[in-house]
């Protein structure tokens, strides 16, 4: 764990910066001369406007850290609300580094058009990548529901959303168990603490979110990637893991072009490859189908979080965006090693 909160330690650092120029209103204007970064992160900041607010020791240790930076009259100003494009620069942050890869024409033409020239063109082709896309205008505010969903995305825990799919539960008196898709976007934010209800037992999706708001949803954010990937890994078991994961999916889809199961089982033993059939279940069954359509493998440069979970045995979930059939996904693998340099694909609870 500590070697988990040293990163996030690092990571904070980066968000103090940004949270300098994106939250100070001073978002377009490009970043802090060297000198007037450093001492936005070093110098202890106290505003006149936050006594008494509901969020005061989150703002005021946010401050303190060095991760937020008010404006030059001295206030933090609180309730101004957030615009998506300010809250993707902060969560982008906050990520673990990806390369990330060129949109697709549909992606650019569905999502990207109204960032085209604006300062935040190229967070959004960057997360892009990673299937972290809101579904409004940069300049429109942010909503409770925007956050969810991208905070989800962030977190690489879309599919959490799925163990809501029909259910009759209610969790919250102003979001009907019929809009399915708020549910399992609502729903799995709030069980996972990433997002409250109020104490009326309300939601309020549409509404807009506050600029100490995201104070508390970003702290959050670091906290849950902490929790949720735990353990540490070396960049050379990232590489080892990625390499074992990615070749064994390009060399089966698209250089052997397999297409059934039993075919694919047949070539894994043939070849001998440490891939265990637990594996191949839970990533191939669609194979066993004479037609199918599958949700697209990831290209493996997208968001990736890793863990190690046992004495030998690691995850590693990939964020995605899967094309416009599978739209934004998250996939997990299981790897075991015992010395972290060579890895045996395995099932779940292998």
């Amino acid at each position: 764990m500590q070697g988990n909160t040293r990163t996030i330690g690092k990571k904070s650092a980066v968000i103090a910066l940004a949270l300098s120029f994106v939250l100070s209103g001073i978002a377009g204007g490009g970043p802090l001369p060297a000198k007037a970064r450093e001492e936005s992160v070093t110098k202890a900041v106290s505003f006149t406007d936050t006594a008494g607010h509901w969020a005061a020791k989150d703002i005021a240790a946010a401050a303190k850290s060095g991760l937020i930076k008010g404006f030059p009259d001295g206030t933090f100003r609180p309730e101004q609300s957030v615009t998506q494009e300010e809250f993707l620069a902060l969560v982008e942050r906050i990520l673990p580094a990806f390369a990330g890869h060129e949109p697709d024409a549909y992606v650019r033409n569905t999502y990207l058009t109204h960032a085209a020239g604006r300062w935040s063109e190229k967070t959004y082709t960057h997360l892009a990548s990673a299937g972290i896309m809101p579904t409004g205008t940069p300049t429109d505010s942010l909503n409770r529901l925007e956050a969810a969903r991208v905070l989800l995305a962030a977190l690489g825990h879309q599919s959490e959303g799925e163990k809501y799919r029909g259910t009759k539960s209610r969790f919250f008196t102003d979001l009907s168990t019929d809009d399915e898709s708020k549910v399992m976007t609502v729903y799995p934010a709030y069980k996972m603490g990433i997002m409250a209800g109020y104490p009326d037992g309300t939601f309020r999706a549409e509404e807009k979110i506050s600029r100490a708001q995201a104070v508390v949803l970003l702290n959050r954010l670091a906290r849950q990637i902490e929790e949720l990937y735990p353990g540490t890994v070396s960049e050379d078991e990232k590489k080892a893991m990625t390499q074992a994961v990615s070749s064994f999916v390009g060399k089966v889809m698209d250089q052997e072009k397999i297409r059934r199961y039993d075919d694919l089982v047949a070539y894994v033993k043939s070849n001998k490859l440490p891939v265990s059939e637990s594996f191949l279940r839970e990533h191939f069954s669609f194979m066993q189908y004479d037609v199918y359509d599958y949700i697209r493998f990831p290209r493996f440069n997208e968001l990736i979080y890793y863990a190690k979970i046992g004495t030998s045995k690691y995850r590693m979930t990939v964020q995605y965006y899967s094309g416009e059939l599978g739209g934004s996904v998250d996939k997990t693998f299981y790897l075991s090693s015992a010395d972290g340099k060579t890895f045996r694909l395995i099932g779940k609870d292998e």
